[in-house]
Parts: structure tokens; sequence; C-alpha cells
């Protein structure tokens, strides 16, 4: 069959889309000028649009594998952040635990 006789399938971006794209835009990747970050997002897209078991577990497994390769890619983060406070707070509660 031809992709022309085939009807336009309707893509959505539903929660994975959106939860790709945010973790993106944490890890200051655009998809609009990097391959792997596009190709992500449409995968997302993809999974979110799926009906069929099958194609969802591939989008899946790729996606899984293109945000590895975006997260590769991204610069180390600044340390100082709000997870960085929290790890700090409980290593300095876990030693004072420790001294008692």
């Amino acid at each position: 069959m031809d992709d022309e006789d085939s009807p336009r399938r309707r893509l959505r971006k539903g929660a994975v889309a959106k939860a790709t794209l945010a973790e993106l835009e944490d890890l200051g990747i655009d998809p609009a000028a990097n391959t792997a970050a596009a190709a992500a997002v449409r995968l997302a897209t993809e999974l979110d649009s799926s009906k069929d078991v099958k194609g969802a577990a591939v989008a899946a497994r790729e996606l899984r594998q293109a945000m590895a390769t975006v997260r590769g890619m991204a610069a180390p983060r600044e340390k100082g952040g709000p997870v960085d406070k929290l790890a700090a707070r409980a290593a300095e509660r876990a030693a004072a635990r420790r001294t008692q």
C-alpha cells in the first residue's frame, strides 16, 4: 500500500510529549536546534498517539535511547540547586546523628 493511499494519522502531544519537552527545557536543549532532541519529541508524540501496544513499546524504547543521547549532550548542572541543597541538609543531619 502506498503512503499516499493510507489515511493520515493524527498525532497528539499528550503527557509523554509534554514531559519530554519539559525535560529538554530543563536540560537547556532546544529541539529545533538538536536532531536527537527533535527525534525524542517526535517519538514522545508517537507514543502519546499510539493505539497499538507493540508500537507504543517500540516508541518507548527508542525514546529512552534518544533521551539518553540527549542527556549525554547536556551541559553539566551547576551545584547549589534545590536538589543539592536538600542533599546537603540530609548529609548534615546524618553526620549530626553519627556524632550523638
